[in-house]
């Protein structure tokens, strides 16, 4: 009905508006009464108008967030519960959408694979430090490039373990056995020392050296490896890499730190305490891992 009264109203300045409404089809007080609502905005309008400005709050602050952060956001700050669908109107209306966006993989022909994939798609954990996966991600800090290596447990995507160092095509050796003694300390510290483990990673030159391997053997760790040059053996950090640097440069601001490693810490921090991942049904990881009663 209202597309009719808005015919009306687009030819009002030619025709009679009582010929209109006959042709139309419509009453000439029913006319009326929509134009007077039609300058006035109904609750729900108004509402959404200003959830509007509240998303656009937020995605100011957090431009690599999607609806569905937001909305977790919003609720934790505020109370207010807003529907998927809700959001994702307004999302869609304001012509906004998350910065943070990944590029398909294509593996390279001709290329052999030295190391077992032990874990062979199957990521599903009872608890913490079951299945921990690692990658190297290069970051470039005010011109600078940077190695970051770091750890997740699968079972809450929390990280468990990181270092960070100058770049060297993401095969420094000390960059890695650090990161991978900040994983063992975490693990030990949090009780977990005795916890037989599968540490998954890529066939990179240093997981496959001897050296990483002496400095875990005398830990319950068992070693997985993504075939050579397939990335979507290894997922969950993958998946992470693309999001992880969109945040780092739109949430966090990192152009605004002058110390990389100050920044990279302040943002671990973020990730395990404040970030909402959709795979724990929009809790942090170390609500999750609270609420299912781990330490």
């Amino acid at each position: 009905m209202n597309d009719e009264y808005s015919l009306v109203h687009k030819f009002r300045s030619k025709f009679y508006i009582n010929e209109l409404c006959r042709y139309i089809g419509v009453t000439r007080s029913g006319y009326y009464r929509w134009l007077s609502r039609k300058s006035h905005k109904t609750q729900r309008q108004e509402t959404k108008d200003y959830l509007k400005s509240i998303i656009m709050n937020y995605h100011d602050m957090y431009p690599a967030k999607g609806y569905r952060a937001i909305k977790k956001d919003i609720f934790t700050d505020t109370g207010w519960i807003v529907s998927y669908y809700l959001m994702y109107q307004c999302f869609k209306e304001l012509g906004i959408s998350s910065k943070a966006r990944r590029k398909a993989f294509r593996r390279p022909k001709g290329i052999s694979d030295k190391y077992p994939n032990i874990i062979k798609g199957d990521w599903s954990t009872k608890g913490p430090f079951e299945k921990v996966c690692s990658d190297t991600t290069m970051i470039i800090h005010k011109g600078v490039k940077y190695d970051w290596n770091y750890h997740v447990d699968v079972y809450n995507n929390e990280i468990v373990g990181s270092d960070v160092a100058s770049y060297k095509h993401c095969n420094g050796v000390m960059n890695h056995l650090r990161s991978l003694k900040d994983f063992l300390r975490i693990k030990e510290s949090r009780g977990y020392k005795d916890k037989h483990t599968i540490l998954h990673s890529d066939q990179g030159i240093v997981y496959a050296s001897s050296k990483f391997e002496k400095t875990h053997k005398t830990y319950p760790i068992t070693r997985s490896m993504s075939r050579a040059a397939t990335p979507t053996d290894n997922p969950v950090i993958e998946s992470l890499n693309g999001w992880i640097k969109a945040e780092l440069k739109h949430n966090l601001k990192i152009h605004d730190f002058t110390d990389i490693k100050t920044a990279i810490e302040l943002y671990i921090n973020y990730f395990n305490n404040n970030r909402p991942a959709w795979k724990l049904d929009y809790l942090t990881p170390v609500e999750y891992r609270t609420i299912e009663g781990f330490k």
